[in-house]
């Protein structure tokens, strides 16, 4: 296994099996991954290196996925961090996220509705998101 340097992940999520998994196919991929089940446990990640990404479910952002994004943005240092909500559920309303997101211009958030079906699409996001 390789390690991408200098491209740290957090992943914030409820559901421990659903964050474990993509923490897993992320390390596989040779990304350091850090995990928290909500944002204010992530408390403790804020005084450590900082992520170049944060994965977030969605289901812990309701009702404002905006609100979460700027409390995280408010993070000393963290301003500049891309933002990827991601459903679990294949939620339709990432697609109208999306779509917000256009208008708004916010070229740090990232809205991707995930399936166990597309786990090369959830890497090639990261991707572009890091890039």
């Amino acid at each position: 296994m390789t390690t991408v340097d200098q491209e740290r992940i957090l992943i914030i999520g409820r559901s421990i099996p659903l964050i474990e998994g993509v923490a897993d196919l992320l390390q596989v991929a040779g990304y350091p991954v850090e995990m928290s089940s909500g944002w204010v446990e992530a408390e403790y990640a804020r005084h450590h290196v900082l992520p170049n990404l944060i994965i977030v479910d969605l289901s812990i952002a309701a009702p404002d996925v905006y609100a979460l994004a700027e409390e995280i943005r408010r993070t000393p240092n963290w301003g500049e961090v891309p933002i990827l909500f991601v459903s679990f559920s294949g939620d339709d309303r990432i697609r109208d996220l999306q779509r917000r997101n256009r208008r708004n211009g916010d070229s740090l958030l990232h809205f991707y509705a995930h399936t166990l079906l597309s786990m090369d699409e959830l890497l090639q996001t990261v991707r572009t998101c890091l890039s």
